[in-house]
């Protein structure tokens, strides 16, 4: 069986023009190295498939090649066809997540002072420099500031905010962006041309979708729906091979949203648990939904990266939730992500913050300012004092003068009682004289004792005594 390399090897860039939506750093490599001012640690962060290692290649190929133009390598002489196959002896790759450690960087510090053997320059490529130990940042850290000039240092990571500020500040940092959308499906299609293979638009598109703007992924998938279609490639094989893609499935969930449908969003739950999927990416990729729905609904457009058809939904979905609902819908997933941590795979989390997100409460629930003002609304105003006439104007109402004598009796009557009852309870002395007891505790001495005759009596109690 003849080897074949896959598409994303084959067809990775040789020359700084090749490379697609990096041309902020590409241009910037190509003066410095033109004009002869390359800097001796460079760090390239950026997220997967956005060029990173191609990046640090031509950098190596650049600054050794015999023939290089305005900074770009002819990718023909010796030295440009070595670095392409790999075996150019000064272009040193050290995968950082298996040489992480302190003695490994104590092996590089010892060997960066040999001059090259080939070219011009050592570049020395650290991929994944994130997985680095902090005593292996430490020994690379001096040589790092200060390396020999023939020695050149590339960094490449996808994670750059664990890498040391020691260490950033001695490099020159570029950040990758993710591919744009129509820069992606440009790529397939010339791949696709160079192939001889024909391809619906339509299904560049969906593959791009799927990539997410890694160009890398973009390549995998085309090479997996070219043996797949075995001939002209469609729409309908790529849905078959992929299924929806992400954004598609996270448009879903705000559309179920929006229409305060909680059956649909727990169904698209339950294909996604029945299909395999990592929830957890689910909601975070839903959160970037969201974002860019605050985005559309904010400035009236759509993000620049995303594809025309994804752009015709945002402004379609964000013309249905407001800034409030998506404010609370981003809460939400971001809460609910960090309860898929210790769910145990379980969709419940999710589920519930669908169902709490599409009702009617919340969803119709005014403002705290409008809500304040409905409150201060409701609560009863009491009547305005009217003017006392001075004189009737009609005849008053003998029931209703029966009534309010018939009340101020009572009142009358009941005064005394009350009264009894509240000075008998502020003096219990009083009520142990009727019952002829005292309320002391304990022996009594002669002294503080006193005649019954002498103390004060109540008022209410009559001083008459039988005959």
């Amino acid at each position: 069986m003849p080897e074949r390399a896959a598409l994303y090897r084959r067809y990775r860039p040789q020359t700084f023009s090749a490379i697609v939506g990096q041309e902020h750093v590409t241009r910037t490599l190509r003066n410095a190295i033109a004009s002869g001012q390359v800097a001796h640690a460079y760090l390239l962060a950026g997220v997967r498939g956005t060029g990173k290692t191609s990046i640090a290649r031509l950098i190596a190929k650049g600054v050794n090649c015999p023939n290089a133009k305005d900074g770009e390598p002819c990718d023909r002489c010796e030295t440009c066809v070595a670095i392409r196959d790999g075996r150019f002896l000064d272009l040193i790759e050290i995968d950082a997540a298996s040489n992480r450690g302190i003695d490994e960087m104590r092996d590089l510090r010892d060997k960066v002072r040999f001059a090259p053997s080939q070219g011009q320059y050592k570049v020395y490529v650290i991929d994944e420099a994130h997985q680095l130990t902090t005593e292996a940042f430490n020994a690379l850290l001096k040589t790092l500031e200060e390396p020999p000039p023939h020695a050149i240092f590339i960094l490449a990571t996808t994670e750059s905010q664990k890498i040391p500020a020691t260490i950033v500040s001695r490099t020159q940092r570029f950040d990758l962006r993710r591919i744009p959308h129509k820069g992606v499906v440009a790529q397939l299609a010339k791949i696709v041309e160079q192939e001889k293979l024909h391809a619906d638009s339509a299904a560049l598109e969906a593959i791009a979708r799927h990539a997410q703007g890694s160009l890398r992924d973009a390549e995998s998938m085309l090479d997996m729906v070219i043996a797949f279609a075995n001939g002209a490639i469609t729409l309908k094989e790529v849905d078959d091979l992929l299924g929806a893609s992400d954004w598609e499935e996270t448009a879903a969930l705000f559309d179920a949203l929006a229409t305060a449908d909680g059956a649909k969003g727990v169904e698209l739950i339950g294909r996604l648990v029945d299909d395999g999927r990592d929830l957890r990416l689910f909601v975070r990729r839903a959160i970037d939904h969201a974002r860019a729905l605050v985005f559309t609904r904010a400035t009236g457009r759509p993000p620049e990266a995303v594809s025309e058809q994804m752009a015709t939904k945002l402004r379609s979905q964000a013309e249905g939730l407001t800034l409030d609902q998506l404010a609370r819908i981003a809460k939400r997933l971001v809460e609910t992500e960090q309860y898929l941590r210790t769910s145990e795979g379980t969709p419940l989390p999710l589920e519930l913050a669908v169902l709490d997100l599409v009702t009617s409460s919340e969803k119709a629930a005014p403002p705290p300012d409008a809500r304040r003002e409905t409150d201060r609304s409701a609560v009863p105003r009491p009547p305005a004092p009217q003017p006392r006439p001075t004189q009737p104007q009609t005849r008053p109402d003998p029931r209703r003068d029966v009534t309010r004598g018939s009340v101020v009796a009572i009142a009358e009557r009941r005064e005394p009682a009350e009264t009894a009852v509240m000075v008998g309870a502020a003096s219990p002395v009083v009520k142990s004289a009727k019952r002829g007891a005292s309320w002391s505790i304990g022996p009594r001495s002669a002294a503080s004792a006193k005649p019954r005759s002498s103390r004060r009596r109540s008022p209410w109690r009559s001083t008459a005594r039988p005959s």
